[in-house]
């Protein structure tokens, strides 16, 4: 089956969804719709929003193939069911709260920038507030929640992070760690 796939309420291309022995193939064909790190998600009707994947860009489009298996589809309420929805999303898309939503009082004074690693992906997700970013004395240390059978903010740099309580962490490493801007380098 073939459905479209929307960014920003416009059609941006489509997803290839085909059954087969063991789960499903999603296949995304898409426009590189935007600078910001972009995510697909699937909805269908008495189901939660399934996270497909994370699109890489390649020759001008953003393309995903990627096979899901019947136990993921299983967790997920997904079992026999195919996309009614598709979209790009730099997160899932949330039903609107009715209560007015209370912000966290701040930590940190406004005048202070987060850490910088040098690496445009991962300055990308500390701006976005997808990963806490804290300066070390070697560089950066960045963290987000993790669970094995989730999706998880770090998964960009998966082979370079290790698992800590419930978080993945990942240490970079930066010459001249003192400066806040310095060029990165993993060793």
């Amino acid at each position: 089956m073939r459905t479209a796939v929307y960014f920003e309420g416009r059609r941006a291309g489509s997803l290839d969804w085909r059954q087969e022995s063991g789960g499903v193939r999603a296949v995304l064909d898409c426009e590189l719709c935007s600078a910001c790190i972009l995510r697909v998600y699937a909805e269908t009707e008495g189901a939660a929003p399934l996270y497909v994947g994370l699109p890489e860009p390649q020759g001008g489009r953003l393309r995903l193939a990627r096979r899901l298996s019947a136990e993921t589809l299983r967790q997920a309420g997904w079992t026999g069911k195919e996309p009614l929805r598709v979209y790009l999303a730099e997160r899932q898309e949330q039903t609107p709260r009715v209560e007015p939503e209370k912000s966290a009082p701040r930590t940190e004074p406004p005048c202070i920038e987060p850490p910088r690693t040098g690496d445009a992906v991962l300055d990308a997700l500390i701006e976005a507030g997808a990963v806490s970013a804290v300066r070390t004395e070697n560089g950066v240390c960045l963290s987000c929640p993790f669970s094995p059978h989730e999706p998880f903010a770090l998964a960009p740099a998966f082979v370079l992070c290790r698992a800590e309580q419930g978080r993945a962490v990942l240490d970079w490493k930066t010459e001249g760690a003192d400066a806040a801007s310095a060029p990165s380098e993993m060793e």
